[in-house]
């Protein structure tokens, strides 16, 4: 049975859940020049150690809205890993690609959060992963050559079977290796810097097939034996046609245990109708709005990166 996540915990939010889906980073990849990808923004929370950490990825729709996974919103409880609950602070962190240079970047509150009333899972599989974060105050978009909106698809466009080329943008993990003693993944530790990978769009695969709501994405890294594109940490982060700023995916799950092999994005054109009742304030039922507790965008340029 599917569950519906976001409105058990509304209902009840000393209730918690497990998630089996791993959060996306960038692998290898390449380094980003500044204003390369200009919207691509850092979702970050102050820690109890009074650092800022970087969780989740997104992407700018205008001055005010944010595009983002809907699991971004759940926090997790280290004390019992890998359960849920929802966030009351989170800061994005705009036109910089150095996370460390705190001079560098432009920040601003989150005031609410808007998800798909649907949002939910099964059997290690997210399903209407996709929110929308509405901002305290506007970003400078126009007055800085490192910001920048991506553009929203046509509900016609970018469909399987055709398959395009494309890009993907995070901060995160560099490398992950197997414990040849041990025979588990490890990571190392994750760099402030954005990276990209290139790779296909509606990616033909016989046993991992994307729904409706779904994007297939295989980075081309996998063609000369290197893994290459999404890792652990970065879900929420964009799809891009390459070359473009056309957003078509939003960095959702993998069903694959190894970074890099392939993995599955929201389709964007699928919700262009949910993306609209919010942005025009006319949102019905099947839209839930979160309102967020906590504003402590005026401290993050005082307050280093965590050190991982």
């Amino acid at each position: 049975m599917k569950t519906n996540l976001l409105l058990s915990v509304l209902l009840n939010p000393c209730l918690i859940y497990i998630v089996t889906s791993a959060r996306p980073r960038i692998i290898r990849g390449e380094f980003a020049l500044p204003g390369e990808f200009p919207y691509v923004v850092s979702l970050q929370f102050i820690t109890e150690f009074y650092c800022t950490y970087p969780f989740c990825g997104g992407s700018i729709l205008d001055e005010y809205h944010i595009i983002t996974a809907a699991h971004c919103a759940f926090a997790t409880d280290s004390a019992l890993n890998s359960t849920y609950d929802l966030r009351n602070e989170i800061t994005i962190v705009a036109g910089t690609t150095d996370l460390s240079n705190k001079t560098s970047g432009i920040y601003r509150a989150v005031q609410k959060i808007f998800i798909p009333s649907s949002y939910g899972y099964e059997e290690g599989e997210i399903y209407d992963d996709i929110a929308i974060l509405r901002l305290k105050h506007p970003l400078p978009l126009g007055d800085h050559e490192t910001l920048g909106a991506v553009q929203l698809p046509n509900t016609d466009e970018y469909l399987p079977p055709d398959t395009f080329d494309g890009s993907v943008a995070g901060f995160g993990t560099n490398t992950q290796i197997l414990n040849t003693t041990t025979g588990e993944l490890e990571s190392e530790p994750p760099v402030p810097y954005l990276k990209y990978a290139r790779g296909v769009i509606n990616a033909p695969n016989e046993s991992y097939q994307c729904d409706s709501g779904e994007i297939c994405f295989e980075a081309y890294g996998l063609s000369n034996g290197h893994l290459e594109g999404p890792c652990q940490g970065d879900s929420g982060g964009p799809l891009v046609i390459h070359g473009s700023n056309i957003l078509v995916g939003i960095d959702s799950y993998s069903r694959n245990v190894t970074c890099g092999i392939r993995n599955t994005f929201t389709r964007v054109s699928e919700y262009l109708d949910f993306i609209k009742m919010v942005l025009d304030g006319n949102i019905d039922e099947t839209v839930v709005p979160v309102e967020l507790t906590l504003d402590a965008e005026d401290h993050y340029p005082n307050i280093p990166l965590c050190e991982f």
